[in-house]
């Protein structure tokens, strides 16, 4: 697993080793993320908590950096009011401050993703399953079979259970572990039924067969309630991309000409600002609720 999360500016080696140093305000901040360590062990990170903080900070405050530069060479050039310095600052802490939140939420993301994929993946997997089974196949050879046919976190779980079984631990131990370490409500359920018909002796495709009906099921589900919820996504970014901005500016317009304050640069640029940002979070949404049933 990748032990830096996508948006952040910094490699993992420059992580840990940010992690060696103790930071009085890391320090500070830890309590108040009491999950972030849980939820980097869930992905797999060999990142501390500590560590990951800090690296969170020195990113977040590099994209606050950047839009501070943007923001300082834009105004300047331009005749306004308002000091370009003081705004270019205030701009910046609030982009830093949003990224931070950002990077530090990040990670439980991407345990959604990750357990999102695994259904995706344990379907084609229990599918062949449950063909090698029905086949003969001894139940061992078969989840090595899926360990090495490609299906991503899927096989890489089957994987760890080979490794486990191969080195003395007793099958069904490693897949009641595999089942509490999952993060898949599929999976688990998979590896509880594989230990049940180990230990009860019951057909082991039937077995599988009905989680297999069950994903199936699911995955249609979150592909009907995602094209529901898109046509109500796609309303409110139509509203606020494009009508909020034409009407805000008809509506100060107007505005100014009763009261005489003028349409004056940073409105027009804090709306400009406003509406990206919502875009943008809107985009990002749609795309991260996305059903990745085929991947890409």
């Amino acid at each position: 697993m990748p032990d830096r999360v996508p948006i952040m500016l910094l490699p993992a080696n420059v992580v840990r080793k940010l992690g060696r140093r103790t930071f009085p305000p890391v320090m500070l901040l830890l309590p108040l993320f009491p999950s972030l360590k849980g939820t980097l062990q869930e992905i797999r990170s060999e990142v501390g908590v500590d560590s990951f903080v800090t690296a969170s900070l020195f990113s977040s405050f590099i994209y606050g950096l950047i839009f501070f530069l943007l923001s300082f060479a834009l105004l300047s050039s331009r005749p306004i009011t308002t000091d370009p310095l003081i705004f270019s600052i205030v701009l910046g802490a609030v982009f830093w401050l949003m990224f931070f939140i950002l990077h530090i939420y990040y990670p439980g993301i991407i345990v959604k993703k990750i357990a999102a994929k695994e259904n995706k993946d344990l379907l084609y997997a229990l599918r062949e399953m449950i063909i090698d089974i029905d086949g003969g196949v001894p139940l061992f050879d078969s989840m090595k079979n899926i360990s090495a046919a490609g299906y991503g976190y899927i096989s890489a779980d089957f994987d760890w259970v080979v490794r486990q079984v191969e080195s003395g631990v007793p099958e069904r131990e490693v897949l009641k572990q595999l089942a509490l370490k999952t993060e898949s409500e599929f999976l688990k359920r998979a590896a509880w039924q594989m230990v049940n018909a180990l230990e009860s002796g019951a057909k082991m495709s039937d077995a599988l067969e009905g989680i297999a009906v069950a994903v199936e099921e699911y995955l249609l589900r979150e592909i009907k309630n995602y094209s529901n919820n898109l046509n109500f996504l796609l309303l409110i970014y139509m509203l606020v991309g494009i009508v909020a901005p034409s009407l805000g500016i008809t509506f100060m317009v107007l505005l100014s000409a009763f009261s005489g304050l003028g349409v004056t640069i940073e409105a027009v640029m804090m709306l400009i600002i406003c509406t990206s940002i919502f875009q943008v979070v809107m985009i990002g949404y749609m795309a991260s609720t996305r059903p990745d049933l085929f991947g890409g």
